[in-house]
């Protein structure tokens, strides 16, 4: 596995791999087949660590696995190193250019480009598909919990809008004080909660990482700007790329319910759908990384081969 901050439209960014480096273009063999994972908001990566391992161990072992954090969601751990103070980078236009730019200057034009989202990101992954230049290279796209229509809607949007956004100041206020203790109290604390709360210890960093103010600040943002952004979806745009389309479903998912499911299954009845049979999660890496993983993966195969 290797992590470095890439400078993306702007902005210093997080991407983690496993395989092939972004740089190192495709496989001496020939083989063109690229995975790129856009995940849910906070949009941090070290959340998805699991997820990718077990995804690439049902691949092709050459075929590497990328997945790219959202631009500014990522402190930089140099103090010589400053994320730009334009809030426009950082909002859902911002975000979307910033994968853009991604996919068109590090995946090969040749590649057989597979596009996993989850939750939030498969709306910035069906928006990608807008651009010809992209959607000319995606062989598949895999949207995992997608929150890609009337999220203000959902039972946990409308827990978003009326609690969480109200006392949203009140929440990085109490992230900044979370912050003045030293590192392992910080690491007790949020792993403390997280035994009483449900989530696994292995989580811990990734959540301190969450926790910091300036990444909360725009986590609520871009959470703000999806409940009033994402709602009625662009069949249009489905239909015209519905055989590169995969939906999973969550059977228990306060973002995205069963009815949303049952919804776009009687509109678009040839397009690959699926309602988890398992009892994961909305936000299944903290508890179903790896039989999520396992189960993209075998997915994802089958495409390839």
């Amino acid at each position: 596995m290797q992590r470095a901050m890439v400078m993306l439209n702007e902005v210093p960014t997080e991407v983690i791999t496993l395989g092939r480096w972004i740089e190192e273009g495709l496989a001496p063999d020939g083989k063109k087949d690229v995975v790129v994972i856009i995940p849910g908001n906070p949009g941090i990566p070290i959340f998805y660590e699991e997820f990718i391992k077990s995804l690439k161990s049902k691949l092709p072992p050459e075929t590497p696995v990328w997945i790219l954090g959202y631009a500014g969601f990522v402190q930089p751990a140099s103090k010589l190193i400053t994320l730009p103070a334009n809030k426009h980078l950082y909002d859902l236009r911002g975000q979307l250019d910033h994968k853009a730019e991604f996919i068109k200057k590090y995946v090969p034009e040749d590649a057989r480009l597979h596009l996993v989202g989850h939750s939030i990101g498969c709306w910035f992954i069906l928006n990608l598909l807008r651009d010809e230049a992209i959607a000319k290279r995606v062989t598949k796209c895999y949207f995992l919990f997608p929150t890609v229509e009337r999220m203000a809607e959902s039972p946990n949007g409308r827990f978003l809008i009326n609690i969480v956004l109200k006392i949203a100041t009140l929440l990085v206020f109490l992230s900044w004080i979370l912050s003045l203790f030293p590192t392992f109290l910080q690491y007790f604390l949020v792993s403390t909660f997280g035994f009483f709360y449900g989530y696994p210890r292995k989580s811990t960093n990734a959540i301190l990482q969450l926790l910091q103010p300036p990444v909360l600040r725009k986590v609520f943002a871009l959470a703000k700007q999806e409940m009033a952004v994402v709602k009625e979806l662009d069949a249009d745009l489905v239909t015209q790329h519905k055989e590169k389309l995969w939906f999973y479903y969550g059977s228990k998912d306060g973002w995205v319910p069963v009815s949303y499911y049952q919804n776009m299954r009687a509109r678009f009845p040839d397009v690959d759908m699926q309602l988890c049979k398992r009892g994961f999660y909305h936000s299944f890496v903290l508890k179903n990384s790896n039989d999520m993983g396992q189960l993209l993966g075998n997915v994802i195969s089958e495409s390839i081969s």
